[in-house]
C-alpha cells in the first residue's frame, strides 16, 4: 500500500505485485454517522483532509485531563465545549521522537500550538495513527477502550476509532479489499528531501499503531519528488469502479477527467521533478534511461524548499489582508516568497490563537484558487471587507515566490552540472504544481522541455469556507468547481508502484537510521583515536553495510548529530518555551561527542557519551520499534 500523508490531505493506493494492477483507495462517510454529527458530507472521496476533532476531558482519577481522537478527514460543522480542531500536524512530527516524562506522566516534548495552547508531539502522532486507522477495517466496529496500544501516552485515552468513515478501493469488491488488507506485505509512505529520521521514525509508529502492518521492517520510506515520476510512468490502468451510488456521482462529475500517466516510452533522458504541496516544494533531477529497470536511487538528486502553499497562504493574509499588523510578534513578519521559517511558525502560532485568525488562513487558501480564474474577489469577514486584486496578488506574492523557486532550480541545476536545453521534460504536481504560473514559467526556463502537470484542484469540499457563516455568500459560486476529492491521488500510486522498481529505494537508508548510526559508532569507538578508516572496518565487522553510508558516518564524526536528535535551530520555535530547555537537548549539547585529534581520526567522549546512551534508551523505551536496530530489506511480497 501506498500512502501520501500530506499536510492538507490524505490518500492511498493498494498494488497487487503480481499482476502489477493499482487500485486507489477512497473513501465514504458513515451515513448514519454523518447525519448525526453533521461533519461528513455523504459521497465518496480519493482524499480526506488530514484534520482530526479531538475532545477534552476531565479524568479526577489521573488528576489531569484526557484526550482523544473524535472524529479524522472531515471537519465538525459545530464543537462541542471541550472540543478543538488539530490540521497542519505533519510538520511537527519531523521535531523529534515522544518520550515519557515518567513524574507527569505526558510525553515531550510539547508544541505551542496556539498562544494559549502547547500539546504533547504526541498528540499529532495520535491524529495520524488515528486517520491512518480509515484504512484498516478490522477497527470499524470496535469501540474505542477495545483497541490497546502500548505505546499509548498515558494522558490519552487507549481507544481508537474512526466511526465516521468507510474506506474501499476501486476495482476491488469490499470483501477482496478486507481480504488484502488484512494481509498487507508493505506500506511505502512519501518524506520531503532531508527531513529528519525523527519524521521518518514518526510515520512508521502511526502506521504501527493503526495496525496496517505488524512489522516496522515492513514500511518503506521513499522522496515524494521521487513517487511523483514513478507515478507519471505507472499507468492506472482498466479501474472498473465498484458499484456504488457514490463512485456513479463521481464517474458523472469525472467524464473528462485527464489520464494519472503517460506512456512511459515518451520519457527518456534529462528530467525535472516539482511537487509542490503546502509545507514544501519537492525537487528531483534525473536522467531517465531507456529501460526504467535500470534507474537506480544513487541517479536521483533531491532538494527542498521550505515554502509552499501554507506560507504561501501567510503572504496572502500579511501581504494583502492585514498589510499593517504585526501579530504581536517578537521577530520580524516573514519576507514574502522566502522560507524564513522561525518567523512563519511564530505567525502560524499567532493566527490560530484567534477566530479571525482561522478565518483569515481559510480565506487565504481559497483566494490563491479564485484569483487565478477572476481579476478580482470582494472579501467580507464578520465587519471586515476587501476587494482583493488578482494583480496585487501577482505582484507582491507570486513574483517573489517564483523569483526565490528560480533560485532554487538554478541551485540544483548547479549540483548536478546539467543545462536547462538538457531537460526533456518536466513533471509537476501537488496543489501549487498545477499553477499556470508554475507551467508558463518551467517553458521559458527550459525551452526544450515538454511540461506535464497534474490538473489537481488545492480545494475540496471538506475545507469548503461556506461551512463558517462569517464569509460572504459569495464563495459558494466561487467554489463550486474546486474540488479535488474525485481526483485519484497521484502520489500515492506512485508510493505504491515503488515495488515495481525496488532498485529505487534508499537502502542504506532503509536499513540504518541516524539513531542507529550513532548508537553503532559509541560501540567501536573508544578511548583510542582510530582513523576514519579503520572506525569503518570495525562498522564492517558489526555486520553493518558501510559502502553507501560512510559520508553519514563522517558527519557523525564530525559533529553533525542527526536531526531528530535534537531539533533544528528553527524547529525549537514550534516548541513551548519549556521544552525549549530541554535538560537532555541542553546536556547532549554541552559537549562534543567526538573528539578529532588528528585529519581523519577520532575517538570517543566516554563520559559525554553515557549521557547520549541513556537519552536514546529514553526514546526507544517509549515505542513499538526498535530504534537502536537495523530494518530488514523484505522484497519478496506477494502484495504490497
Amino acid at each position: 500500500m501506498g500512502i501520501d500523508f500530506g499536510s492538507s490531505g490524505l490518500s492511498a493506493a493498494l498494488l497487487d505485485r503480481a499482476s502489477g494492477q493499482l487500485y486507489p483507495i477512497y473513501w465514504e462517510a458513515k451515513h448514519s454517522e454523518a447525519a448525526q454529527a453533521g461533519s461528513c458530507e455523504p459521497g465518496a472521496s480519493f482524499r480526506i483532509p488530514s484534520i482530526a476533532v479531538l475532545e477534552e476531558t476531565a479524568n479526577s482519577g489521573r488528576g489531569q485531563k484526557m484526550i482523544f481522537v473524535k472524529s479524522v478527514g472531515c471537519r465538525e460543522l459545530a464543537w462541542s465545549a471541550g472540543e478543538f480542531l488539530l490540521e497542519n500536524f505533519k510538520l511537527p512530527l519531523k521535531v523529534g521522537i515522544p518520550k515519557k516524562q515518567e513524574a507527569a506522566g505526558i510525553y515531550e516534548p510539547l508544541l505551542q500550538w496556539s498562544q494559549d495552547r502547547a500539546v504533547s508531539i504526541a498528540l499529532p502522532l495520535q491524529a495520524l495513527r488515528a486517520l491512518l486507522a480509515s484504512l484498516n477495517p478490522s477497527l470499524q466496529a470496535q469501540k474505542p477502550r477495545e483497541i490497546s496500544g502500548s505505546a499509548m501516552p498515558a494522558n490519552f485515552e487507549e481507544g481508537l476509532s474512526v466511526p465516521n468513515l468507510i474506506c474501499r478501493a476501486a476495482g476491488l469488491a469490499p470483501s477482496l479489499l478486507e481480504e488484502a488488507l488484512a494481509d498487507l506485505q508493505g506500506v511505502i509512505v512519501g518524506t520531503p528531501t532531508g527531513w529528519s529520521d525523527a519524521y521518518r521514525f514518526n510515520l512508521r509508529e502511526a502506521i504501527l499503531g493503526a495496525g496496517l502492518v505488524g512489522d516496522s521492517s515492513q514500511i518503506f520510506v521513499v522522496e515524494d519528488a521521487i513517487a511523483t515520476l514513478l507515478a507519471t510512468v505507472t499507468p492506472v490502468e482498466n479501474v472498473n469502479l465498484a458499484p456504488s451510488e457514490a463512485i456513479e456521482s463521481m464517474r458523472n462529475d469525472r467524464q473528462s477527467a485527464s489520464p494519472l500517466a503517460l506512456n512511459a516510452s515518451s520519457f527518456s533522458g534529462g528530467t525535472l521533478i516539482l511537487n509542490a504541496g503546502a509545507t514544501t516544494v519537492e525537487l528531483a533531477l534525473v536522467e531517465l534511461p531507456e529501460n526504467l529497470q535500470d534507474l537506480t536511487y544513487a541517479d536521483f538528486t533531491c532538494q527542498s524548499f521550505d515554502f509552499a502553499g501554507n506560507a504561501f497562504d501567510q503572504d496572502i493574509i500579511c501581504q494583502l489582508l492585514t498589510k499593517n499588523e504585526t501579530w504581536g510578534m517578537s521577530i520580524d513578519l516573514p519576507r514574502p516568497g522566502h522560507p524564513d521559517l522561525s518567523s512563519r511558525y511564530q505567525l502560524q502560532q499567532r493566527l490560530q490563537s484567534s477566530d479571525l485568525g482561522w478565518q483569515l488562513l481559510a480565506a487565504a487558501r481559497h483566494l490563491k484558487v479564485i484569483l487565478q480564474h477572476q481579476e478580482s474577489f470582494v472579501l467580507e469577514i464578520g465587519d471586515r471587507r476587501w476587494d482583493v486584486k488578482r494583480r496585487d496578488l501577482e505582484s507582491l506574492i507570486l513574483v517573489p515566490f517564483m523569483q526565490q523557486l528560480n533560485r532554487e532550480l538554478n541551485r540544483l541545476l548547479s549540483r548536478v552540472g546539467m543545462s536547462p536545453v538538457g531537460i526533456n521534460q518536466a513533471i509537476c504536481s501537488g496543489g501549487m504544481g498545477s499553477w499556470p504560473a508554475i507551467a508558463r514559467w518551467l517553458r521559458q526556463k527550459l525551452p526544450n522541455a515538454i511540461v506535464v502537470q497534474d490538473r489537481e484542484l488545492e480545494v475540496d469540499r471538506d475545507f469548503s469556507i461556506t461551512h463558517n457563516s462569517a464569509f460572504n455568500s459569495a464563495f459558494n459560486s466561487a467554489l463550486t468547481s474546486t474540488n479535488f476529492n474525485f481526483k485519484i491521488g497521484r502520489v500515492a500510486c506512485g508510493l505504491a508502484s515503488l515495488p515495481l522498481y525496488p532498485q529505487i529505494l534508499d537502502v542504506s537508508r532503509q536499513q540504518y537510521s541516524d539513531f542507529f548510526m550513532v548508537w553503532e559508532l559509541m560501540q567501536v569507538l573508544g578511548k583510542e583515536t582510530l582513523s576514519f578508516e579503520a572506525i569503518v572496518q570495525l562498522l564492517q565487522r558489526q555486520g553493518v553495510n558501510t559502502r553507501n553510508c560512510e559520508p553519514r558516518i563522517m558527519g557523525i564524526l564530525e559533529g553533525n548529530l542527526p536531526t531528530g536528535l535534537l531539533p533544528t535551530e528553527e524547529d525549537f520555535m514550534l516548541l513551548a518555551q519549556e521544552s525549549r530547555q530541554d535538560l537532555d537537548w541542553q546536556a547532549i549539547l554541552a559537549a562534543p561527542l567526538f573528539f578529532q585529534d588528528i585529519d581523519r581520526g577520532y575517538r570517543l567522549n566516554i563520559e559525554h557519551a553515557s549521557i547520549v546512551r541513556e537519552y536514546l534508551g529514553k526514546l526507544a523505551s517509549s515505542s513499538q520499534q526498535k530504534l537502536l536496530e537495523p530494518l530488514t530489506i523484505a522484497w519478496d511480497v506477494g502484495r504490497v
